[in-house]
């Protein structure tokens, strides 16, 4: 009888383990075999550029600002077809102030100073009832560094009138200079290059990562904007998008650097914030995926999948206490251990064959036997978030952990 229910308890969370395995497995195939030609993206005729309104929303980030309007002044797109708008979201140091003296040296640049702090979502929208200007939305966080060429090749994934939004490449500044760092742009460059290159390929809605993104402004209003009070607002619209019938494309020539946190402190309360995001579209949204009509199998399954969000963490965590129940009593202990085991080392194998393929250098390599204690750390900020969740403690909005200019 114990037997029994041990096997019956343990159904879920190994079907979470290994379907999340397969999913890894099949990834990294993907991306690992060569894409015959590429996908070169050519620009287009300046008369044919769409107009583009560069929106950056910013709490208490004065530090950060100059070298935002720096990478922004070289941006290599006609300065008639984009407009800058600095979004202050309530800031109580001098954030508004670095931005009027940023604005004041670029033409069209212009400051949105909101009285209160009402998040990131909800200045976006503001933002975009403000300012009519522009047929695409580019999103910037304070700490992103786009290249100069972004704006140039984002706009041509548009000329697909299926594709709501473009997530792009967000290049780690940082990658080597902590411990926490060096895991941090390991965990950015797998979820990038690994699985939303290969979700991308096979049309399974990579998912928007909330700065260095376009959208097509139409369809942002026409799909109700950013959800007001998400954590995870670039979360929710992916997969609003795909219920609208629309599509999303990660796009690795849009280019943007940004810094990681660099203590454990740091990666923690982001990690943190990330899981319940990602527990508020589960809520959000799971149900209406199952309902929806004609959503084809695969893509239903991926946004389940996505939406589920650190699940699989979770499911480690329960696995492993059965595993060593079976130990104890009795049971079907070397099946536990194997799957435990196989679910532990494909992650690893994919940072390998990642760091194969895109030749990562020798400080990257030396670093790996840092990914195990780290993990631990990622499934307990998991566990965190889902028991945070469930508490319904209250959420704040902190400044995430970064280096600011000089």
């Amino acid at each position: 009888m114990i037997l029994f229910a041990t096997i019956l308890i343990s159904i879920p969370f190994l079907t979470i383990l290994l379907t999340f395995t397969l999913r890894r497995v099949v990834f990294l195939a993907a991306v690992l075999v060569p894409r015959a030609g590429g996908e070169a993206k050519a620009w287009m005729e300046e008369e044919s550029l769409p107009d583009v309104l560069v929106l950056a929303s910013c709490r208490d980030e004065a530090g950060m600002i100059p070298d935002l309007a720096e990478s922004l002044r070289r941006m290599e797109y006609p300065q008639r077809k984009f407009q800058v708008v600095l979004i202050d979201d309530g800031s109580t140091d001098a954030t508004a102030a670095v931005m009027r003296e940023q604005a004041e040296r670029s033409a069209g640049w212009m400051v949105f100073k909101l009285p209160k702090n009402l998040g990131k979502a909800a200045a976006l929208n503001a933002a975009l009832a403000r300012y009519p200007f522009g047929e695409l939305v580019y999103i910037l966080d304070a700490d992103h560094r786009p290249n100069a060429r972004a704006l140039g090749c984002l706009v041509p994934y548009f000329e697909d009138p299926q594709v709501a939004a473009v997530t792009g490449f967000t290049k780690i500044v940082n990658p080597v200079s902590s411990p926490s760092a060096y895991y941090s742009a390991v965990e950015s460059y797998i979820n990038q290059l690994v699985t939303m290159r290969a979700k991308d390929r096979f049309g399974l809605a990579p998912a928007l990562l909330g700065s260095n993104c376009g959208y097509r402004r139409k369809t942002l209003i026409g799909c109700g904007g950013f959800r007001k009070g998400a954590f995870s607002e670039d979360s929710d619209l992916t997969i609003t998008f795909y219920m609208a019938g629309c599509r999303v494309r990660f796009a690795e020539d849009v280019i943007s650097c940004q810094q990681v946190p660099q203590t454990v402190m740091g990666y923690l309360k982001q990690h943190i914030r990330w899981g319940r995001g990602l527990n508020d579209v589960s809520k959000i949204h799971s149900l209406d995926i199952l309902r929806k009509p004609n959503l084809p199998f695969l893509l239903r399954l991926e946004l389940l999948l996505f939406a589920s969000g650190y699940l699989d963490r979770l499911a480690l965590i329960g696995a492993g206490v059965l595993t060593v129940h079976a130990y104890l009593s009795g049971g079907p202990f070397g099946f536990f251990l194997a799957v435990l085991l196989v679910s532990l080392l494909t992650p690893f194998v994919q940072i390998i064959g990642l760091f194969i393929r895109e030749r990562m250098n020798a400080a990257m390599w030396i670093r790996l036997p840092l990914v195990p204690v780290f993990f631990a750390l990622d499934v307990f900020a998991a566990l965190r978030a889902m028991l945070d969740t469930v508490l319904d403690r209250s959420r704040s909005w902190g400044r995430t952990e970064r280096v600011e200019s000089r």
